[in-house]
């Protein structure tokens, strides 16, 4: 194993730990299936916790030979699966205030960094309509509409303990809020409960018209590849930006990046995510694409970067990789970047910036 794979698979054990395959609810009963890998901590010591409250019945470790082959170098790939059930009498009881949390723990249960690896449910009794299948696989990759429901209320409720912990800034005490690239807007229906007035932008007018009618409470619009977009000045207190600029060219992330802050008030907050370490060992990424991130700053996949005026299928989507010093140095241009912060988005990175005070 050379150090640059163990980098790979470390990355996981250290930021993601675990991951939900399947989370189903009967009528007296909720089961979770998934796996989870660890390094210091023996198999004995973990906690499998729904509302910080440990599961009934636990069957671990199980057989997971297809986790070896992801990592092979990790103590116990090859059996790190799980199936935990808790039972309930009142489904209510799940969904404290809307939603439901797990996480598994070492002995000593969870601390104020838990969020960082929970995964959260919503309480599908006051979901909005969920988007047709093939808009989800257009999002996620698959049609798997429970991923998509549970994946978008943890990546919006680890955002908002990260407010909370970081800033002392509920959700709630943002004046205005942009999901830029909301697509089919799977952070925008888990925003909406906490009150600030949302407005979601994305490329693709069907996502935007499937979200304007699904989600009435909030305002969409469609916008181009390139900005300029028919906003006011200092407009958004909070930016999240889910999963776009890995999607971006060099050239159109800074125009980005110069619209972003021209739109977000000083002293706002943007949450941007990109592909990481962990990332790319749960996508079995080869380390060639690491190193020539470390090496070029922005290292796109997808080969010869377009041309000025080149269409914009020829421009979207890329497949780009940044080195975490880049981003310090050249997004530090345009903001203040205050952290990297591995995994927290689902499993991508989360950059954290703050538009300076003019």
């Amino acid at each position: 194993m050379s150090l640059f794979e163990a980098d790979l698979q470390l990355a996981v054990v250290k930021h993601l730990k675990w991951m939900p395959d399947r989370i189903t609810i009967e009528a007296e009963s909720l089961v979770m299936e998934g796996w989870v890998v660890g390094l210091w901590d023996t198999q004995d010591e973990c906690r499998f916790l729904i509302n910080g409250i440990d599961f009934d019945d636990v069957a671990w470790p199980l057989p997971s030979p297809d986790l070896l082959d992801c990592f092979p170098d990790i103590p116990q790939a090859a059996a790190s699966r799980f199936r935990c059930t808790h039972h309930f009498l009142d489904k209510r009881e799940l969904f404290p205030g809307g939603v439901a949390r797990f996480n598994i723990t070492d002995r000593f249960g969870e601390h104020a960094w838990s969020y960082r690896t929970a995964w959260f449910l919503a309480d599908r009794t006051d979901e909005p309509p969920v988007p047709p299948v093939a808009q989800i696989a257009k999002v996620i990759g698959s049609g798997d509409e429970n991923a998509f429901l549970w994946g978008g209320a943890t990546i919006v409720s680890r955002f908002a303990c990260l407010l909370a912990e970081r800033f002392g800034r509920p959700i709630a005490s943002f004046n205005s809020i942009l999901d830029w690239g909301c697509g089919v807007g799977r952070l925008t229906r888990h925003l909406l409960p906490f009150g600030p007035r949302v407005t979601g932008m994305d490329m693709d007018l069907e996502a935007i018209q499937s979200c304007t009618a699904a989600l009435p409470n909030a305002d969409f619009m469609q916008v181009g590849l390139l900005p300029p977009v028919p906003v006011d000045d200092s407009s958004f207190d909070l930016v999240l930006g889910l999963s776009v600029m890995p999607h971006l060219t060099e050239a159109a992330q800074d125009a980005w990046l110069a619209e972003l802050q021209r739109i977000t008030v000083p002293g706002g907050l943007l949450l941007l995510s990109v592909q990481g370490l962990t990332q790319m060992a749960l996508y079995r990424m080869p380390k060639e694409r690491k190193l020539a991130a470390q090496r070029e700053g922005v290292h796109d996949a997808c080969g010869v970067v377009p041309a000025a005026g080149a269409s914009d299928a020829e421009m979207y989507p890329r497949d780009i990789l940044h080195s975490p010093s880049y981003i310090l140095s050249h997004w530090g241009k345009y903001f203040e970047v205050l952290d990297i912060i591995e995994a927290i988005a689902g499993n991508q990175d989360v950059v954290v910036m703050r538009r300076r005070a003019d």
